[in-house]
């Protein structure tokens, strides 16, 4: 494989990865959130093409036949849990601290997307089509590429998936608490669109 086609390839696969970026960082924008999402969608992204390439040909089959459902069933889940909890916050700041601090004590469930299950699940949801890349280049024969394209792969899903996040917020910023309902409803937006653009 060319590195341009390397390239153009790893922005394709790093969208999913920044469309949620910015659909989570329209509220959650801190330093750590941010390395937390660069980190894991260029993780799964690098590793996912290798999976893909030495996990043969049922794996990837399996991942083009139902992969589109499994993203879509993670994404809009957690799209859905942003809306729920976006809907029902209360405005203030000092209420809204209290809120999550009593529900954190009562639950033990962090609100924060990017921590936990939250995270693998966008993590794994928006890196699956990267495992029929990587069985498609065992396919072409190219497996001494895939070390260097599963890199490429996920540092450019690393920085698409950062530079979400500051695109995210920058819109939060703007719009103001609407913001967070227009972020879940491009989660759940992008996890539908997943069982349509094949």
């Amino acid at each position: 494989m060319h590195v341009h086609d390397a390239i153009l390839v790893a922005v394709g696969l790093g969208m999913d990865a920044m469309s949620v970026s910015a659909a989570i960082g329209v509220k959650w924008h801190g330093p750590r959130q941010k390395f937390r999402l660069a980190w894991h969608m260029g993780l799964f992204q690098f590793f996912m093409p290798i999976l893909g390439w030495s996990g043969g040909r049922r794996l990837a089959e399996a991942a083009q036949q139902y992969g589109s459902y499994v993203a879509a069933g993670l994404v809009f889940a957690i799209g859905a849990k942003m809306l729920y909890e976006a809907l029902r916050s209360k405005p203030g700041a000092l209420e809204q601290k209290a809120e999550h601090l009593v529900e954190a004590r009562l639950h033990a469930i962090p609100k924060d997307p990017t921590r936990g299950w939250s995270l693998l699940a966008l993590a794994l949801g928006t890196s699956i089509d990267a495992l029929v890349v990587g069985f498609s280049l065992g396919l072409r024969g190219e497996g001494g590429a895939i070390w260097w394209v599963s890199l490429m792969i996920g540092v450019v899903a690393g920085m698409m998936a950062l530079s979400g996040v500051v695109l995210g917020r920058r819109i939060g910023q703007a719009v103001g608490k609407p913001a967070e309902v227009i972020g879940a409803a491009v989660l759940m937006g992008l996890a539908i669109s997943f069982l349509f653009l094949k």
